[in-house]
């Protein structure tokens, strides 16, 4: 019974026109990344992105203007601040260099992180959670960009 409930579920899931995208090959080369913001975060997100050239494919630059925003998440009774919040957007334009059409999006990420009962504590925490929302912007970006590399 088993397996005729899973043979008509596969033909029914195979024949729906769902594609998987192969994430993995990349069919553009980046070329030049312009930042705008906070250096910090465009330091690190920067990092993230391989830069080179192959003449078979599409050759991009990549614009990322970046804000981050850093605010009251919680107050105790003593009406200390006890955790912060961090959002860091960032707006990203994408040219491809042979054809000229551009791709626009936004990406956001948040997080919070503890004030610690020293100061040199709260510090490493916040630098902390900037590079691990840097991390995830790049992914982010990059996943877009791969997403969305064939209206380039």
């Amino acid at each position: 019974m088993k397996k005729i409930i899973t043979i008509i579920s596969i033909l029914l899931i195979s024949s729906c026109g769902f594609k998987v995208i192969n994430l993995s090959n990349e069919d553009f080369s980046i070329v030049q990344i312009n930042t705008v913001g906070d250096k910090r975060v465009n330091y690190l997100i920067k990092n993230n992105f391989l830069i080179g050239s192959d003449s078979n494919k599409k050759e991009i630059i990549i614009n990322i203007n970046t804000n981050k925003n850093k605010t009251i998440k919680e107050k105790n009774i003593k009406n200390e601040i006890t955790k912060y919040n961090i959002s860091i957007s960032a707006a990203v334009n994408v040219q491809n260099l042979i054809n000229g059409k551009e791709l626009n999006f936004n990406v956001v990420e948040t997080g919070i992180y503890n004030v610690g009962t020293q100061n040199s504590v709260t510090r490493n925490n916040e630098k902390k959670l900037i590079s691990l929302l840097a991390d995830e912007l790049a992914y982010e970006i990059l996943l877009e960009i791969k997403i969305k590399s064939n209206d380039l």
